[in-house]
């Protein structure tokens, strides 16, 4: 997997994606969906109670919830180019820097893939539970947030990560 990910052509195009897709979720969906600067979006990731949840969720009414649904696609688009980004930039800084048989710096290459993966599961439960707020389970919400908080922890393990190997080059 790390030959394959060792590739600047693939870190440049999804950096630029990546990007691209950054400016289009944070400053122009979130805002459509919370009618506000987009930061009650992240708060409802980090509310980890169900009732403080639906109280975010009915501050952004019909219109807000609407363009919730329209728009998600957008996150898990943004997700996925993250994932690939800070995966095969890691990758190539680990190759440039002689460290792809060295553990303490490969697991992070996972660790890009899976702060998407949680973004995605995060997504999905917000999803469902926008659309069902009356049968979404407490204890299911409370998950969400945690998953949410391993996502928002994985990034910037991956961006720490990036300026160690960086420097080793």
């Amino acid at each position: 997997m790390l030959k394959k990910l060792n590739n600047i052509n693939i870190v440049l195009s999804t950096g630029i994606l990546t990007s691209i897709m950054f400016i289009i979720v944070m400053f122009i969906v979130n805002p459509m969906i919370d009618g506000k600067n987009g930061f009650e979006v992240i708060l409802l990731q980090f509310s980890f109670y169900k009732e403080v949840g639906v109280t975010i969720i009915n501050n952004w009414g019909e219109n807000g919830i609407s363009n919730f649904n329209s728009y998600i696609f957008t996150d898990y688009l943004y997700a996925l180019l993250y994932s690939i980004f800070f995966a095969s930039l890691l990758t190539v800084l680990i190759f440039k820097a002689k460290q792809e048989n060295n553990i303490r710096y490969t697991w992070v290459v996972q660790l890009a893939f899976f702060a998407g993966l949680f973004d995605w599961i995060e997504n999905t439960l917000e999803l469902f539970f926008i659309n069902n707020t009356i049968v979404f389970s407490n204890s299911l919400f409370f998950i969400h947030s945690i998953v949410a908080t391993l996502k928002w922890l994985a990034v910037p393990i991956a961006i720490g990560y990036v300026v160690v190997l960086f420097r080793k080059k």
